[in-house]
This record gives C-alpha cells, structure tokens and sequence, in this order.
C-alpha cells in the first residue's frame, strides 16, 4: 500500500490528492508493514535555504541528539539533512543548509518497503511566516515529481 502522509490538513488539501494527515508532530500514524511505502510530503523550516525550495532531505536526525540515519532519494530536487523536534524549531542545530521539522524522524522509523520524502521550505525558523505561507508553484512542483515516481 501507499500511504501518502502529510501533518497538516491544508497540505493535504494543496496537494490535492488522497492524503493521511498525521497532525503535527506526527501524533496519527497509520499502522504500517514492511510491504508499504510512505510518501511524507509537507512544509518544513530551513536554516540556508530560501522559501519555496523543494528539498528531499538525504538524512534525518533528531534534532535533541543529532542521531538518525541516511534516506535514500529519488527526486531531483536539493538533497539537506531534515532535524526532527517536538517543537517548533526557531534556532539551527548545524552550521550547514538543513531542514526542520516535527515528524519525518517519526515517519521513518515506521516499517516501510520504501520512503520518499518532499519537503517545501515555507520559512526560515519563524513560525508566523510558516503559518502565512503558500506557494501554488512549489506544490505544482511536487506533484510533477510524485507523478514521475508514479506515487500519485
């Protein structure tokens, strides 16, 4: 099965396909087996990276301890690590371009054939830019890459 999951309703609905929203934070994660594959496509923050950016994070990490492990990629898009909280991130943990977030180290710990992983830069740690963001172009974006991949 595929599951495409996103944390927040108003991404699932600017993508504009069959999404299981997880909430932020990934609090509702579908059960998964070892046959699935996850597609977690969404907004993330960024330290290095202007807004609108389609990155495929190439690894994540917790953001506390700098653990985690590679991703493979897919896309032709920027490659940066992704650091997960339980927060909203307002300050980088790395000194190089990086992507922030609240679920990709949940969703990649769940079992899974395979992950491919989308994210739009929609701020640069500030979350009232992150709320007030959009960007039809960017969406169009990867929705292309999604279909070349056949996962939409």
């Amino acid at each position: 099965m595929i599951y495409i999951l996103t944390a927040m309703q108003r991404e699932a609905d600017a993508l504009g396909v069959p999404c299981r929203v997880t909430g932020i934070g990934a609090k509702e994660l579908p059960e998964t087996t070892e046959d699935d594959v996850l597609v977690n496509v969404g907004y993330c923050g960024a330290a290095g990276i202007n807004p609108g950016a389609i990155v495929e994070p190439d690894e994540t990490a917790s953001y506390e301890t700098g653990e985690g492990r590679m991703l493979g990629t897919h896309f032709d898009a920027l490659h940066v690590p992704c650091f997960t909280a339980e927060w909203f991130v307002t300050e980088p943990c790395s000194v190089f371009p990086s992507v922030y977030d609240m679920e990709l180290g949940k969703i990649a710990a769940l079992p899974h054939r395979e992950l491919y992983v989308l994210k739009i830069v929609s701020d640069n740690l500030d979350e009232a830019d992150c709320e007030a963001f959009e960007d039809e172009a960017a969406w169009e974006q990867v929705r292309t890459l999604l279909k070349k991949e056949r996962l939409i």
